[in-house]
């Protein structure tokens, strides 16, 4: 968590100074992003509320698994076998 919050950080850093460079009103893409974001999380929590409940436990293997895949990616990635 404390590397994806560091990540998260950079990005919006990133975005920021784009948008200064880009001499950009900050007020409109901020809500937009805000906005958005807000949106979309608050639909994901009601998708994974309706999935866990419907699931339950085979979700969380599930998920599991997808995580385990992306891992594996990342680790093999640099080896150039896919």
């Amino acid at each position: 968590m404390v590397m994806l919050s560091i990540a998260t950080s950079l990005d919006a850093l990133a975005v920021g100074l784009s948008l200064a460079a880009l001499d950009v009103n900050i007020l409109y893409p901020s809500l937009m992003i805000g906005v958005i974001t807000a949106a979309m999380s608050y639909g994901a929590i009601k998708i994974g509320i309706r999935l866990g409940t419907l699931f339950g436990k085979r979700m969380e293997i599930f998920g599991g698994v997808i995580l385990l895949c992306i891992g594996l990616r990342i680790i093999i990635s640099p080896l150039e076998l896919f």
